[in-house]
């Protein structure tokens, strides 16, 4: 089974729309792909949620956290890269995407994306890494 780590803004995407992100999103509600977070990457998710964009107040936002704990397989980073220079926070992905053997890390973010691929991690789009594993 594909292990896969999924950027903030792919993960916001899963769950406030349906498309693209959502189906590679329910892939691993359904168990035919493993979803591996880190405890950065929460902390990043519950950031992002947090923001008035979303207009979410904290018991709001619990909920969609622990659903995206139990949907994922957590993984204990103990990696520190520092690959991605313009934008450092991007470089949780890399280092929970190692550290969790992922086969891919699936993005919208530039930074991350041209990179393409990283110590055999494919790093693509959400329709790329749907049409690549053949699920559409």
């Amino acid at each position: 089974m594909k292990r896969v780590v999924l950027d903030t803004n792919i993960s916001i995407s899963a769950f406030f729309w349906n498309g693209i992100p959502r189906t590679v999103y329910d892939l691993a509600k359904n168990q035919k792909l493993i979803l591996l977070y880190s405890k950065d990457i929460e902390k990043e998710l519950i950031r992002v949620l947090s923001y008035n964009k979303f207009g979410l107040i904290p018991a709001e936002i619990l909920p969609i956290a622990n659903e995206y704990r139990t949907t994922g397989l957590f993984v204990k980073v103990h990696s520190s890269l520092t690959v991605i220079k313009e934008d450092p926070t991007d470089n949780i992905f890399l280092n929970c995407a190692v550290d969790g053997n992922a086969h891919y890390i699936i993005s919208g973010d530039p930074h991350l994306l041209n990179l393409k691929k990283y110590n055999g991690i494919q790093i693509v789009k959400a329709r790329e890494f749907l049409i690549k594993e053949k699920y559409i």
